[in-house]
């Protein structure tokens, strides 16, 4: 027969006070809950609605309401361009999401797992209003720019275009 071992049982606060949820909420940003999904697309070039779509295995926490009161009063200074946003990931999380679904294009179709993304990433389009060319000419002059396939996502080193880009003009 199972028996419950009532001196394991751990009481769950029902009542927290606004000031202990600020500081929970303040712990887990600063243990690497501080990436908001503006920066997600920001950094891959995506929409709003790509995020939630594809960004579907990173750990994450939600801000409701009670939160987001809790931390406009109690919530340190430094972190509050956190508290507007609902979901905040972690960047450990998404940077090992980021680089499991990374390939590094070699040839038309041939891909290699990337074991390092840059910093900056730019995508053909972006890149072509930047540099105010067409594909064709982006293209041409970009040849042997490594060419990175993140989530199904064609994109470049925007450094790397850039020292490429700005020579030839």
């Amino acid at each position: 027969m199972l028996r419950n071992n009532l001196m394991e049982y751990m009481p769950v606060d029902y009542s927290p006070t606004h000031k202990t949820i600020a500081l929970a909420y303040d712990e887990a940003f600063e243990q690497g809950f501080n990436v908001t999904s503006k920066e997600i697309m920001n950094y891959l070039g995506v929409s709003n609605q790509w995020v939630p779509r594809h960004i579907t295995n990173i750990k994450f926490r939600v801000i409701n309401l009670v939160a987001k009161k809790a931390l406009s009063k109690y919530g340190r200074p430094e972190f509050k361009p956190l508290h507007a946003y609902t979901k905040i990931y972690n960047r450990k999380s998404f940077e090992r999401e980021i680089l499991r679904n990374s390939f590094i294009e070699v040839s038309h179709g041939l891909l290699l797992p990337a074991t390092r993304i840059p910093k900056s990433l730019i995508s053909c389009a972006d890149a072509c209003i930047l540099y105010k060319m067409d594909r064709k000419t982006f293209y041409r002059r970009t040849k042997s720019v490594t060419k990175y396939n993140i989530y199904g996502l064609k994109r470049y080193s925007a450094r790397e275009i850039e020292h490429i880009l700005l020579d030839a003009l």
